[in-house]
């Protein structure tokens, strides 16, 4: 479980558009290999991308 704290930072990060493939900033970046043209979260989509795309629908 995380604090409230991160809670916030992380949403904040993954709702702001400007963030989108900052591979190095992101808290899902786990440093997973890009061998199957993944980012270093181990996805193929960014995660930011993903949540911006949420509220802009």
């Amino acid at each position: 479980m995380i604090s409230e704290e991160e809670r916030k930072k992380y949403v904040e990060f993954m709702y702001n558009p400007e963030n989108e493939y900052n591979c190095d900033e992101c808290p899902e970046n786990k440093n997973f290999d890009d061998w199957e043209g993944k980012y270093p979260c181990g996805q193929q989509n960014c995660w930011v991308t993903c949540h911006c795309g949420e509220i802009m629908e």
